[in-house]
């Protein structure tokens, strides 16, 4: 108080007190954004699929990364289908028996890697807590009761829906914007006999999160150092018996054996490789003799006993080894 001389000395103090700055008012920091797993888990949606019935494995993987982008743009937690295993049928090379086996999603793929992108959780859990569908999405010409209605999931028996509408082309599977308008409130949406595929750059992001089981990555690093002892190596897909058919006039669907050799020694020669991985499903010994004595090719043997549950696992482990190759040269 500079001024002390001129004021009561009880004033002095009151005039320090006022200086000081009054306390700062009570601050609740924000709670912090949830993750978009966390986010789509929290508002409870769910969005459900199933394929054609004669859409394989790897088909199958394919549909699941299509939906896997829907559901990430409409926040709504994917239901992850039972794997359908197909047998091919004896007298046909483009038809599958009817019997078919299912397999948990789990049981050949990482789920603990795909949930950490997106919120996923198993058919069996979902129809243990929810029973049904609110709106199922089909192609067909007209809808139909919901009496009338099921959606498989891959799954059997299939589940009851509580509404149906027939699916125009291409689809509101194409379309996320009126999704998000029309059914927000729509507890969950199913797809039924999908056939849908993304695109090469909107699958590029996905594909790290839809992976194999780990042991069969372990087992085909195994198999490639075994084989190659580090050596690089080309791996050919070469697809034969339904192509005979389906792709017969398509022009360069069909190779022989000749057309094979000759494009395997070109990459060889052009790229510096050691060896050759050779995944196919040709039947004919012959043809397979021929390729064998020219390419002197490396193949894994088939898993366990030759069940369908073995045939998915070897395709799968013939997969995750020709990604491991130098070089790669497919059937398309």
């Amino acid at each position: 108080c500079s001024a002390a001389a001129r004021m009561p000395w009880l004033l002095c103090p009151l005039l320090l007190l006022s200086r000081i700055p009054p306390p700062a008012a009570e601050f609740t920091p924000a709670s912090p954004p949830l993750s978009p797993v966390d986010r789509a888990f929290s508002l409870g949606r769910h969005l459900l699929f199933d394929v054609a019935e004669h859409e394989q494995v790897n088909k199958q993987r394919r549909a699941l990364m299509f939906y896997l982008d829907l559901a990430m743009q409409l926040d709504r937690v994917l239901v992850l289908p039972r794997v359908r295993l197909l047998r091919r049928s004896a007298s046909s090379r483009v038809s599958f028996e009817s019997a078919a086996e299912y397999v948990p999603w789990a049981d050949l793929f990482n789920i603990s890697r795909l949930g950490r992108a997106h919120a996923v959780v198993g058919l069996d859990e979902y129809v243990a807590q929810h029973g049904g569908v609110s709106l199922l999405l089909r192609r067909c010409q007209t809808g139909g009761p919901a009496a009338e209605v099921a959606f498989s999931g891959l799954a059997s028996p299939p589940l009851p829906a509580a509404r149906t509408s027939c699916a125009s082309q291409p689809g509101l599977q194409y379309q996320p914007a009126v999704l998000r308008k029309e059914h927000a409130a729509t507890p969950s949406i199913a797809f039924a006999e999908s056939v849908d595929q993304l695109g090469a750059q909107r699958v590029a992001p996905l594909r790290p999160h839809v992976r194999f089981v780990d042991r069969t990555y372990d087992e085909a690093a195994a198999f490639v150092r075994g084989a190659f002892a580090g050596k690089p190596f080309l791996a050919l897909h070469w697809r034969r018996t339904d192509f005979h058919a389906v792709r017969r006039s398509h022009e360069w669907a069909l190779q022989s054996a000749a057309d094979l050799i000759k494009h395997a020694r070109h990459a060889m020669r052009r790229h510096g490789l050691a060896g050759v991985y050779l995944a196919t499903d040709s039947d004919d010994p012959a043809e397979m003799a021929e390729v064998q004595r020219a390419l002197r090719f490396a193949r894994v043997r088939q898993k366990g006993g030759g069940s369908l549950r073995d045939r998915a696992e070897t395709a799968n482990l013939e997969i995750a080894i020709c990604a491991s190759a130098t070089r790669f040269l497919g059937t398309r």
